[in-house]
């Protein structure tokens, strides 16, 4: 009965650490600017937004729903977006500590 308590235990320390990391994200993800999530998406998914959506003009929400929608897919993951901001100059690394 004790193991089933410290494994349910672990698994509540991931979820928040997860829940953690998201809210990251999302205040990561404010400092890009439209240009930059763009960017984002064509180098880390391999795909060009209008290619996906077939749309002439993207909304930054679009492009934000695309980005999330990989990320819970596992098509993104955290490192390669902290990479890419710290890499373009949008952030620094003290944004992460």
């Amino acid at each position: 009965m004790t193991d089933t308590i410290r494994n349910d235990m672990g698994l509540f320390g991931k979820t928040k650490q997860k829940d953690k990391m998201i809210e990251q994200l999302k205040v990561l993800l404010d400092r890009f600017e439209f240009i930059d999530l763009l960017n984002l998406c064509s180098e880390v998914t391999g795909k060009k937004l209008d290619d996906v959506n077939g749309k002439a003009r993207l909304e930054r929400i679009e492009i934000l729903d695309f980005i999330w929608e990989n990320y819970h897919k596992g098509s993104i993951n955290f490192s390669q977006i902290k990479d890419f901001a710290i890499k373009r100059n949008i952030v620094t690394e003290a944004f992460f500590d």
